[in-house]
């Protein structure tokens, strides 16, 4: 009978991908030998919910070169030593964990020189006032910062993202008083979902994104500074988004869909819903994107009220390369309302002799 210490380091790696993180990091007690081999495994996911501290596994992992994804999960991290250098990882998740302080974010990070996808699941408030996120090599950012019910804003809360090789973002923030977006990169594709944070500054950074969905806190009377040259899909939220629409069709000479929606589809409420938002009120010249690019509306979870209508009614009458105008309907319309809003938008003035309206 072969002993399981004779066999390949490929084949004991193997072993160690099978079963949980702790199991395999406690082989490391074993010998000498096997306290080398669960440093070759390339993922680790590890959770801490049940276990008080977990400093012992930390400290191992601060010595692991080869380590590719990392999944750390109710964990608290207070020090990083400086020789500590996680070469070889890409992607990172970092849910629940406790920082003890703004630099120990900071020196984690700088210590995954070819990271490229990070993920950070926040809940509520702790030490960390600024989460600072310096990656030069980052391509995939996914931020989660919620609390329940409704709160304040945490003014001195909030982060700071210096990423120039990032190409998606994606932001559910109910918590943070301010985001800073350094060196954003141009086609930047991002879902912005943010509660308290100044939206008009928050939109000055992402004039050279490709694609926006937008769930913001309405619009305080200033604007964001340049025109967004580069996109070319907008997603925005009606509930609280809705008078930001003449603003980007205004700034989005090269826009080609636009979709229209209720945060509700994405499995919650609009967080933003309960600042008062102004009416929409028809733009006085016609945006460029609607005269030359725009190709595609859809709506969803429409509900017919009288600004809907008002909305529908001046895309159609202005879009002239709108070639489909989607509606699909709010679950608590009846059938009878449907077929009414039907009639009433096959009815509409097209500018656009190729538009084809359509209804689920």
């Amino acid at each position: 009978m072969v002993n399981i210490s004779d066999l390949s380091n490929d084949l004991l790696v193997k072993i160690m991908l099978l079963i949980p993180t702790k199991v395999a990091v406690s082989t490391s007690l074993l010998s000498k030998r096997w306290g080398s081999v669960w440093k070759l495994i390339p993922k680790l996911d590890y959770d801490d919910t049940y276990n008080a501290s977990a400093s012992e596994f930390i400290g191992n992992l601060y010595t692991h070169e080869t380590l590719v994804v990392l999944r750390l999960m109710k964990v608290t991290v207070d020090d990083v030593p400086s020789t500590t250098c996680f070469r070889s990882l890409k992607t990172l998740s970092l849910l629940d964990v406790f920082f003890t302080s703004d630099k120990t974010v900071e020196r984690l990070l700088c210590c995954c020189p070819i990271l490229e996808t990070l993920v950070v699941d926040r809940w509520g408030g702790n030490n960390v006032k600024t989460f600072v996120i310096c990656v030069p090599s980052l391509q995939s950012l996914k931020i989660r910062y919620r609390v329940g019910g409704y709160h304040d804003p945490k003014n001195d809360h909030g982060f700071v993202i210096n990423a120039p090789s990032l190409k998606y973002l994606d932001t559910v923030d109910h918590f943070s008083g301010f985001y800073s977006l350094v060196n954003m990169p141009e086609q930047l594709d991002a879902e912005i979902h943010v509660r308290h944070c100044d939206s008009e500054t928050l939109l000055g950074c992402l004039t050279s994104s490709k694609k926006l969905s937008l769930c913001l806190k309405p619009q305080m009377g200033s604007y964001p500074e340049g025109d967004f040259d580069q996109l070319v899909s907008l997603d925005l939220c009606v509930m609280c988004s809705l008078d930001w629409l003449n603003l980007m069709l205004s700034r989005s000479p090269k826009l080609r869909a636009l979709r229209l929606y209720q945060s509700r589809e994405r499995g919650g409420s609009c967080r933003n819903s309960r600042n008062v938002r102004t009416k929409w009120e028809q733009p006085s010249s016609v945006p460029e994107c609607l005269l030359v690019s725009l190709k595609t509306v859809e709506w969803i979870l429409y509900k017919g009220t009288q600004e809907e209508k008002d909305v529908v009614k001046y895309l159609l009458e202005n879009g002239n390369f709108i070639k489909t105008m989607s509606i699909g309907f709010s679950s608590v319309s009846t059938l009878e309302e449907r077929n009414k809003i039907q009639l009433e938008f096959e009815s509409m003035p097209r500018s656009s002799r190729r538009c084809q309206l359509s209804f689920t």
